[in-house]
């Protein structure tokens, strides 16, 4: 068992195997020297976020027969639901966007890739991190290019919807879109390390 590179060089024997297994419990890391303890923490957090966006589906379904019932036998809908279901969607989608990815759930066109593949494996994984990569930075983009949108909302006290019948506020739904999108850039960079270990056993 290999410890971190600086911390256990200077145990010999036992006593350094025994620093080696210690500092391990603690940090998480791997006989690699990787860290698998963050990445299951970032899949905790996918799945976590998976979980949360079920019951608000759940939640919603129950809201839209609510207004429907409210409606129809009463004639007294509920205030808002149109605004909660446009930015609910919104919500969901990027709560359950990771998870779907590291799942490999994620719809994605692979008949070339699974070609080649057959051909020459070392290529097609290569291909597939590259690939796993550029949405790792398209996420990251997309995550830097709401956040200040989400500060200038919060700042400002956005609201949707109509004065004075029903109004929520936008940030909290634009905060899901950074969330999601950050948690969308770790499964993407999981993928890709995985890959990266599956092409040198490859090659």
């Amino acid at each position: 068992y290999e410890c971190p590179r600086g911390i256990c060089h200077t145990f010999k024997g036992s006593r350094g195997a025994y620093a080696a297994r210690l500092v391990g419990k603690v940090t998480g890391t791997g006989p690699s020297g990787h860290a698998p303890f963050l990445n299951r923490a970032a899949i905790a957090m996918m799945r976590l976020a998976n979980i949360v966006a079920t019951l608000w589906i759940i939640l919603l379904m129950l809201l839209i027969v609510g207004d429907i019932l409210g409606r129809e036998l009463f004639g007294n809908p509920i205030a808002g639901v149109p605004e909660m279901v446009k930015f609910s969607i919104v919500g969901i989608v990027f709560l359950q966007i990771s998870h779907t990815h590291h799942s490999g759930e994620m719809i994605r066109s692979d008949g070339i890739l699974g070609m080649i593949r057959r051909r020459r494996p070392a290529i097609a994984t290569g291909m597939d991190i590259f690939a796993q990569l550029c949405g790792a930075v398209f996420a990251a983009v997309l995550a830097w290019t709401v956040w200040p949108k989400m500060i200038r909302a919060y700042d400002r006290a956005e609201m949707e919807g109509i004065s004075g019948h029903f109004t929520l506020p936008v940030w909290p739904f634009l905060g899901l879109i950074v969330l999601g999108s950050a948690l969308l850039v770790m499964s993407f960079t999981i993928t890709a390390t995985n890959g990266m270990k599956n092409l040198r056993k490859q090659t």
